[in-house]
C-alpha cells in the first residue's frame, strides 16, 4: 500500500514560451542593433535603458517562470502543495472535510481565485485535486498523474479505517 505521493509539474504552455522567447530575441535584436551597429529602432530610437530593461526583465521573467514547478507532496497525514513564488499549502488531513479528484475548469495559468473551487493552482494540467476544507475553505491543486493519486487517496482512507 503506497502512502506518499509526490509530483512535480512544469509550466507546458508553448504559447506561453513563444511569447517570452519572441520577447527576449526583440530586446537582444534590438539592442545589438541600436546600440552597436548604430540602427535606430523607431523614428528617433528608443532609449538604451529601455533596451537594456527590455532585454533583464524577459530574461528574468523566463527564468523565474521557466524554474517554477508545482509541487504536490502527500502523505498519510498531511497535504503540502509548493508553487513557486505562487503559493504554499500545507494542512493536515484532519483539516479536511471532502477531497475529489475532477476535471479543472477553464482558467488560466497559476493562482486564481474561483467562486466554486476557492484557490486554483494551475500547472496547466486537465484534472485537478480539490479539497474542501472543515473552514468553508477551497483549494484546487491541478495534476497530471490523476490515477497514480486516486490510488493514493485510496490507500489512505482504507488505511483510517
Amino acid at each position: 500500500m503506497n502512502k506518499e505521493f509526490y509530483e512535480i509539474q512544469a509550466l507546458r504552455n508553448w504559447f506561453l514560451w513563444l511569447v517570452l522567447i519572441g520577447l527576449l530575441l526583440f530586446f537582444v535584436f534590438a539592442s545589438l542593433s541600436q546600440m552597436i551597429l548604430g540602427l535606430k529602432i523607431g523614428d528617433q530610437g528608443l532609449p538604451n535603458w529601455t533596451l537594456i530593461t527590455g532585454v533583464l526583465f524577459t530574461a528574468l521573467l523566463t527564468v523565474v517562470l521557466a524554474r517554477t514547478q508545482l509541487i504536490l507532496d502527500l502523505n498519510a497525514s498531511r497535504f503540502k502543495m509548493t508553487f513557486g513564488p505562487l503559493g504554499l499549502e500545507e494542512k493536515d488531513w484532519k483539516e479536511v472535510k471532502s477531497v475529489q479528484i475532477i476535471t479543472m475548469p477553464k482558467v488560466s495559468y497559476g493562482r486564481r481565485n474561483h467562486p466554486k473551487y476557492g484557490t486554483i493552482y494551475n500547472a496547466g494540467s486537465k484534472h485537478g485535486l480539490w479539497l474542501v476544507l472543515h473552514n468553508g475553505s477551497n483549494i484546487l491543486v491541478s495534476t497530471r498523474q490523476n490515477e497514480a493519486l486516486g490510488q493514493f487517496l485510496q490507500a489512505i482512507k482504507k488505511g483510517k479505517r
